[in-house]
């Protein structure tokens, strides 16, 4: 084993294969460090109950990122968690809605939305659960909190509309780009990288223990708090220049990648193409 002591990894795009489940390849590997004495848990911007089972699947052992950072939680609980009071975003969640962008919003037990579009469907099919539909008209915004905000949709549109708003807010929001169209507000000061440092501080691991491996925007500063941050193949070219280390394997056969190379270094990498240097 390499001085690698804990790994974090995304989940959609990076962890998982293109059709969202785990591979036997991945799962070995993971397997194979833990047995080792290594520590993995997963970093997302799904909530609670869209990864249990993938926590169960993997039987994490230790706390887990949800919400791009706005929550820690193990299997049984949860450790931290910050909440958005939805007032004053109001203005912008109902201008997407009338724009016919979609948004959906994240509680602990559940999602709400206030249409239901294609792109609510396709969620609601994948991670086989419903929504509820809120009428916007009759919600109380000021009693009325979340763990995030998801707008999916044209960028440029979603990005315009806030900027036009944000001038007037008086909380200073975070807000990452977690897909090509997915557009997302979490409390302030929250995010994948400030998560992990606390996780770090709960597990006793410094920042050169640690090995982080993500494929989007909201994974940037997550692989820069770490000692090795690397990159699959399929990444946003944005976290491919900030990598130490660029896969050439997509998806989860990038994450095992990048476990042969810095962790198994006996094990020879499968993984054909060339390799970015650490």
């Amino acid at each position: 084993m390499s001085r690698i002591r804990m790994i974090v990894s995304d989940l959609d795009g990076t962890l998982l294969s293109e059709h969202h489940t785990l591979t036997e390849r991945v799962k070995s590997a993971i397997r194979r460090f833990r047995a080792a004495g290594g520590l993995f848990t997963i970093a997302t911007g799904r909530f609670g109950p869209s990864v249990k089972h993938i926590a169960d699947e993997l039987e994490l052992d230790i706390p887990f990122i949800l919400c791009n950072g706005s929550v820690l939680a193990d299997r049984s609980k949860v450790w931290e968690s910050a909440v958005l009071p939805l007032e004053e975003l109001a203005p912008f969640i109902l201008e997407a809605d009338h724009e016919q962008l979609t948004v959906m919003l994240f509680q602990d037990k559940g999602i709400s939305v206030l249409r239901s579009t294609p792109e609510v469907q396709l969620f609601e099919r994948k991670e086989s659960m419903r929504c509820e539909l809120l009428d916007p008209q009759t919600v109380d915004w000021g009693n009325f909190h979340v763990q995030k905000v998801l707008v999916i949709g044209d960028m440029q549109r979603i990005r315009g509309i806030w900027q036009r708003l944000a001038g007037s807010f008086r909380i200073d929001y975070t807000t990452v780009q977690s897909e090509d169209d997915f557009f997302e507000v979490i409390p302030p000061n929250q995010s994948k990288g400030e998560a992990l440092k606390k996780l770090m501080r709960h597990m006793g691991v410094s920042r050169e223990e640690v090995m982080s491996i993500g494929n989007q925007l909201n994974d940037m500063d997550m692989i820069e708090h770490a000692g090795i941050g690397v990159a699959v193949a399929n990444s946003h070219s944005d976290l491919k220049e900030a990598a130490q280390y660029v896969c050439a394997g997509s998806y989860g056969d990038g994450v095992v990648e990048a476990m042969e190379r810095f962790v198994f270094s006996d094990v020879p990498i499968e993984s054909g193409g060339d390799q970015s240097d650490y």
